[in-house]
Formats: C-alpha cells, sequence, structure tokens
C-alpha cells in the first residue's frame, strides 16, 4: 500500500470523525461555540465531510494521468464526502430548505462526473 494511500486512510478518519463531531474539530468545522442556527451546524458537519472526501480522492486517484479519468474521480469523491456529510446534517439537525437545495447541487456534479468516467470509458480500478 502507498503511502498516499495510507495519508488518505488517516484523512478518511478524520473527516469521518469530524463530521460526527464537529465541536471537537473546531480548527477544520470552524468556531469551537455551539452553532447558532440548523444550517450553520450542518455546514460545520459539511467542512469535516470535506476532509474526508479528500481521504477518499487520495485513495481512489492512483494517477494523475490520463487527467481525464483522475480530475472526475477527484470531483465525485469529493462530492461524495461532502454530501455524506450534509445527509447526516439534516439527519441529526433536522430539515433545512437551503440545504436540501445544496444536496441537489453536489448530487448534480457528482452525477456529470460519473456520465464523464462512464461515456469515456474511465472506471474507477484499485490497483494493488
Amino acid at each position: 500500500m502507498s503511502e498516499l494511500r495510507i495519508f488518505g486512510i488517516a484523512l478518511a478518519i478524520l473527516g469521518a470523525v469530524a463530521a460526527a463531531f464537529p465541536n471537537w474539530f473546531g480548527l477544520f468545522t470552524g468556531a469551537p461555540e455551539a452553532p447558532t442556527d440548523a444550517y450553520e451546524a450542518i455546514e460545520r458537519r459539511v467542512r469535516g465531510g470535506m476532509l474526508f472526501g479528500v481521504g477518499l480522492c487520495f485513495i481512489a486517484v492512483t494517477a494523475l494521468r490520463p487527467w481525464s479519468t483522475s480530475i472526475p474521480t477527484a470531483v465525485f469523491y469529493f462530492m461524495t464526502g461532502a454530501l455524506a456529510a450534509r445527509l447526516l446534517g439534516l439527519l441529526v439537525h433536522g430539515p433545512v430548505t437551503k440545504q436540501w437545495l445544496w444536496v441537489v447541487v453536489e448530487a448534480v456534479v457528482m452525477a456529470l462526473a460519473a456520465f464523464w468516467l462512464w461515456r469515456w470509458g474511465g472506471a474507477v480500478t484499485c490497483e494493488p
């Protein structure tokens, strides 16, 4: 296993914990004091989810070239982390209309990246 994948696993674990417990990670998620409303509370979880997504990118992208597969793969996994944290926040803090708009935007970006990979032959493979 390469050093970048080990680094990616560590980032993914740190991001998942930061998304689940945003108050523990004030450096990544914002100020340590309690958020004022549900929207801000969910956004703090999303910051941890973005760290989770960066970790997934390091795990999934094994080579930068060809760019036509590495960039959409990175976008897909980055959005996966943000979307997972946003959905977790919606479950914990309750529905916020503006957050559902962000869910749709992130899902569309993920779908576009997946379509790019499907249409132009980029398969996400994990090599040992």
